[in-house]
Parts: structure tokens; C-alpha cells; sequence
């Protein structure tokens, strides 16, 4: 009976949580298309931008693998597509990814003082933004990882880098066998065994989605 109901729970839970995840799947397809048409509402991408980084704080990066709304149409759609090649090391590059954050900034900066202080102008800009990384996300998704994006994006980077030590997974170094399923299955590829002597998987990368942790053979992985 005990199992029964643990079952029936972890059912509701998966029922609830792809109830979230297509949500936020129209959501983001929502401001994509009806931005198009109404651009105060690519305004919206400033309550992710700060909501990542405020979770941070509290949890590092869980915000991109729980609630960011692109992060999970690559999970639920282009994964379905992906080549699901490795990452090439470039992109990974902490080279790659100030590249990518100071372009972002300029971009921003650049549509704020264009559109003068017009809402109606400053959200067609952050729109059209918002196209043109979905499009480079999706061709990086498609041949290689689909969270390839996710390695680099601005957003995710600064989350990243604020919340390194926060809600880490722990990974005990006396259980481990390096079998490495952790670092294959691994969505954006971190290297999981190379924090096991010390204990703490503090990664910039890590959106603490637990795949190493639910793959591990010998439960060495751990939610801090």
C-alpha cells in the first residue's frame, strides 16, 4: 500500500510538473509571436532576466532548468531533433561566454538610447533580440546538445556565476566509481567527476537539473 502511494505521488508530481513545463512553453512561444504584434509585452523578458538572478542567490542556476521558458522548449522540442553531438570546447570557453555577455549588454544599451524612451520601440528591439537567439539556440540545439545555447547565454552566465555555490549537488569521492554516466548524461555537460575530491559540484554550468544524480549507480550524488 506504502508503494502504491509513492507511486501515485511521483505520478502527480511528473503530471504537475509537464503541466508547468508546457506553460511556460506557451508563454515563451506566446511573447515570440504576439510581440511581434504588440512589443510591450517582449517587456516580459526582464521578469526572467530577474528572476534567474535573485534564484541564484538562493538555488545557482535553477531557474534555467525549472522555470526559463526557452530552456524548456529545447528540452521538450528541439532535444527531439538534436544530433546530440559534445559541445565543442569554444563554445564552453569562458572566452565564448564574455563574448556573448558583452553582446548582449551593447545590444540592450544600444536599443535603449534608439528607442528614445519609447516602451513601444525599446520592446520591438528586446522581440526581435529575443528571435534571433532563439534561432542561433535552435541550429546549436539541433547540432549539437539542445542546451548548447544554455552554455551560453548572458542570463544564464550571471546566475551562474552569482550562485556557483548555491543548492550545489553534493558527490561523496568514497562511493564514487568514475564511471562517468554523470559527465555523459549531463545536459550541459559538465564534468561531474571532476569535483569529487572536493565534494561539491560548483559549476557556472550546472542548472541543477539532477540527471547526474538520477543516473548514478552508486548514489554518490546528492542535493546539498
Amino acid at each position: 500500500m506504502e508503494i502504491l502511494k509513492r507511486k501515485n505521488k511521483k505520478r502527480l508530481n511528473l503530471d504537475k510538473s509537464r503541466i508547468e513545463r508546457m506553460f511556460l512553453f506557451f508563454v515563451f512561444f506566446g511573447v515570440l509571436v504576439v510581440g511581434l504584434f504588440y512589443p510591450k509585452i517582449g517587456l516580459f523578458a526582464f521578469v526572467c532576466m530577474t528572476g534567474s538572478v535573485l534564484l541564484s542567490f538562493y538555488k545557482g542556476r535553477y531557474w534555467c532548468y525549472r522555470f526559463c521558458p526557452r530552456g524548456v522548449f529545447l528540452d521538450e522540442f528541439v532535444a527531439k531533433a538534436s544530433f546530440n553531438k559534445n559541445i565543442p570546447a569554444v563554445l564552453k570557453s569562458k572566452v565564448a561566454k564574455a563574448f556573448m555577455l558583452t553582446f548582449f549588454v551593447v545590444m540592450m544599451s544600444a536599443n535603449a538610447i534608439l528607442s528614445g524612451g519609447d516602451l513601444e520601440r525599446f520592446g520591438k528591439g528586446v522581440v526581435m533580440l529575443l528571435w534571433v537567439t532563439t534561432l542561433i539556440a535552435i541550429i546549436l540545439g539541433i547540432l549539437f546538445r539542445a542546451r548548447t545555447w544554455c552554455v551560453l547565454c548572458p542570463m544564464g552566465t550571471v546566475s551562474g556565476v552569482v550562485g556557483k555555490k548555491r543548492g550545489v549537488l553534493k558527490i561523496d569521492a568514497q562511493k564514487c566509481i568514475s564511471c562517468k554516466l554523470c559527465n555523459k548524461n549531463c545536459p550541459m555537460e559538465v564534468e561531474v567527476c571532476y569535483f569529487k575530491e572536493n565534494g561539491n559540484i560548483e559549476s557556472v554550468n550546472c542548472i541543477k537539473c539532477e540527471s547526474c544524480r538520477l543516473v548514478c549507480p552508486k548514489n554518490a550524488i546528492e542535493m546539498a
